[in-house]
């Protein structure tokens, strides 16, 4: 913590730690991009093969005043693969607060485990106890189909009992109550030592605000679907999907695009529950191929931010979409037995389908355009055993859609 009487600042530093590709970048970009400008500084991300941020992120963001003089925020990343160790010990040195991201997905957990460890470590060289600092936990990925129950993930980490909040990083939703929840702390925490301010007890004598109901826009079986969750996949799948760029902050749906949005998002919750019972996941390195598959496309990392940029999305938004997809792709092929003969393309069947599309092609011929055709028509395909798969779980499943939510 820094305090600058003359300009009546106090600094402090909070500190994104956790596994390797768990969300903590994403963290940060959300928050820099809800922020308003005159609330924030630039951010600084350096990345590396290894790992997205090889530093550390730098936004200062005030969040409120103690004793007359401002307060402000330093956040910082972590890179957090192993072999960064030494730079983790640094970034983490005087810190005020700790948000430990954490993966929710099963085949994370030693991951997890192995980082909670790793901070615990570095904190006790600086003689910090990881249950005396403010510490948050972040129950990240939690739209993933392997994401344990928080119930489970609390048993396993949580042996402190910190402050936990649950997130879907990717989409936002979770990221800036788990900045205000680390920054409370660290506020009741300055507060409690200084002279004349009111104690903690006197604080939370103050009438509390009160929680806000969540809505619900559907349900799906056992899930629910909030509208806010709604409202962030739908900007999403905006972004993703534009024709054109840049795209719009946040979009205006109609009612009628709400509505099909809904249907498509209902659709990828029902195939996520039917993986979870097959239990079909997708692995890591199958994730890491997808996506080293798209940024193949460009040419140098400054293209590639480029992109993500004018779409206004991450990485990991490409991740989890890489992540639906192998999840898809799997199950179609283990319920589809005849998937091979249902999938086979003729030269005949492919002329036809150019034909019959033309304005797709520009107007090129067939040969000069076979292979995007072929290319078209495996996700034509593809997009008719959806809807026939769809169509099956939707006949034993109980859904229940609230419009006038949306």
């Amino acid at each position: 913590m820094q305090i600058n009487y003359a300009k009546k600042e106090i600094s402090c530093k909070l500190v994104y730690y956790g596994p390797g590709m768990s969300g903590k970048t994403t963290n940060l970009e959300v928050i820099h991009q809800k922020v308003p400008d005159e609330n924030k500084g630039e951010m600084t991300s350096i990345a590396t093969e290894g790992d997205r941020t090889l530093f550390f992120d730098f936004l200062p963001l005030d969040l409120g005043r103690v004793r007359g003089m401002t307060t402000k925020f330093q956040l910082y990343t972590v890179p957090g693969q192993i072999y960064y160790a030494s730079t983790r010990k640094l970034v983490l040195q005087g810190a005020d607060a700790v948000i430990f991201v954490a993966d929710s997905q099963a085949e994370k957990m030693p991951e997890n485990i192995e980082s909670l460890k790793d901070l615990q470590d570095n904190l006790a060289e600086y003689g910090i106890k990881i249950d005396e600092i403010p510490l948050v936990l972040q129950w990240n990925k939690r739209d993933l189909p392997s994401a344990l129950p928080v119930e489970e993930l609390d048993a396993k980490i949580n042996w402190m009992k910190a402050s936990t909040v649950e997130a879907i990083a990717a989409t936002g939703e979770g990221v800036l109550p788990t900045l205000k929840t680390a920054a409370s702390l660290v506020l009741d925490r300055l507060n409690a030592k200084t002279p004349g301010a009111p104690p903690p007890a006197a604080a939370a004598a103050a009438p509390a605000e009160e929680k806000k109901q969540e809505v619900y826009v559907s349900r799906v079986n056992h899930d629910q679907i909030s509208r806010s969750y709604f409202n962030q996949y739908c900007q999403l799948q905006y972004r993703i999907n534009a024709k054109s760029v840049p795209v719009e902050d946040f979009k205006k749906f109609t009612l009628e695009e709400k509505k099909k949005l809904l249907e498509s998002l209902i659709n990828y919750v029902l195939i996520l529950q039917d993986a979870k019972k097959r239990n079909i996941k997708a692995s890591k390195e199958e994730v890491d191929k997808q996506v080293a598959a798209f940024v193949k496309r460009f040419n140098s990392q400054e293209k590639l931010d480029e992109f993500l940029q004018s779409r206004k999305i991450s990485l990991d938004n490409l991740r989890n979409e890489g992540t639906k997809n192998i999840i898809i792709g799997k199950l179609i092929a283990q319920v589809i037995p005849d998937l091979g003969e249902r999938t086979k393309i003729t030269e005949h069947d492919l002329r036809a389908f150019h034909e019959s599309n033309a304005a797709l092609f520009g107007g090129k011929s067939f040969d000069q355009t076979k292979n995007e055709a072929l290319a078209a028509y495996k996700n034509h395909m593809k997009r008719a055993l959806l809807e026939e798969f769809y169509g099956k779980l939707r006949e034993q499943a109980r859904i229940e859609i609230f419009q006038d939510k949306l």
